[in-house]
């Protein structure tokens, strides 16, 4: 299947190109030379698309500074530095964009709220569908898609914030339904036992990609609606300053990140690290994917 958009350029191409050349050369543009969308086949009109954000390089302090409210052990605060952009899904992957990879694949449901719908994020997919996903795209497309490191997810959902959350702090736990959907008042009324936040997101189940407002960077839902698989093993942080961390070369369980559509409070932060069993999948997560270029820093300084 070669109907999906093969996406050529390098940042300097995109970086120089005018309207019309992008239109020429098939980039689908919407929104700023920031943005590229992915036309994957089969998928319908009326599906959230596949759009790709330009993240660019920089550094940032990973993990989270003792005083931090609901702070983990292993959230070891250090200086991480992501040396080149790369492109990161505006979005997680959908369950209608995952079924244009394997048709069948259903996202289930839980206690009669629907987790399937073609809007929702894809869940009950393991680290290695993840990958396949990205595999697949990448074989595809002649790019290379992947699924980011940590270092890399956290950097882009903080979007050069520093508090707990890309909002802010927001210690009462009564801003994030503007930005989230995560365990809330709605969810309360539902399953009475769980830790929720002190508004109301509308959403007892995951809601459609992007029905909250995005972070700095233009990201929607990095925070909230689906763990995200990232490319790491988990492993203890170093204190030392990183560049590009990849994390430990093995391990027993792999990264995810963001806190998904049933987390409470303590577990929809930015730093917040938990892992998993990379074979099992679970009602609660899913990815999106990154797509590398080739632009360092100072490539980017200079343009």
């Amino acid at each position: 299947m070669k109907s999906i958009l093969i996406l050529t350029l390098i940042l300097f191409s995109i970086m120089q190109a005018d309207a019309q050349e992008l239109v020429d050369l098939g980039i689908n543009q919407d929104s700023g030379l920031e943005e590229i969308q992915i036309e994957l086949p089969g998928l319908d009109e009326s599906s959230t698309p596949m759009i790709m954000v330009l993240i660019p390089p920089g550094s940032f302090l990973m993990g989270s500074p003792r005083e931090e409210k609901d702070r983990r052990s292993d959230e070891t605060q250090h200086e991480a530095t992501i040396s080149r952009s790369f492109y990161l899904g505006k979005y997680e992957i959908t369950n209608a964009q995952y079924r244009t990879f394997r048709p069948t694949h259903t996202s289930q449901s839980k206690d009669g709220l629907s987790l399937n719908e073609d809007n929702q994020p894809v869940l009950y997919v393991n680290w290695y569908d993840a990958t396949d996903f990205c595999k697949w795209l990448s074989t595809e497309t002649g790019m290379e898609f992947r699924l980011p490191t940590e270092a890399e997810w956290e950097y882009a959902c903080r979007a050069n914030a520093t508090e707990r959350r890309y909002w802010g702090d927001d210690l009462n736990d009564d801003a994030a339904c503007l930005y989230e959907n995560a365990a809330d008042q709605t969810a309360k009324k539902k399953w009475p036992d769980w830790a929720v936040f002190n508004c109301d997101d509308g959403y007892a189940a995951p809601s459609p990609a992007g029905s909250f407002l995005p972070n700095n960077f233009g990201l929607h839902d990095m925070l909230g609606n689906a763990w995200e698989w990232c490319s790491d093993w988990y492993g203890s942080y170093s204190k030392e300053s990183q560049i590009d961390p990849q994390g430990p070369s093995a391990g027993e369980t792999r990264l995810m990140r963001g806190g998904g559509w049933f987390a409470g409070p303590r577990n929809v932060r930015s730093a917040r690290r938990p892992n998993f069993y990379p074979d099992i999948p679970t009602e609660g997560v899913g990815f999106r994917v990154a797509l590398t270029i080739s632009t360092s820093i100072s490539d980017w300084n200079q343009h």
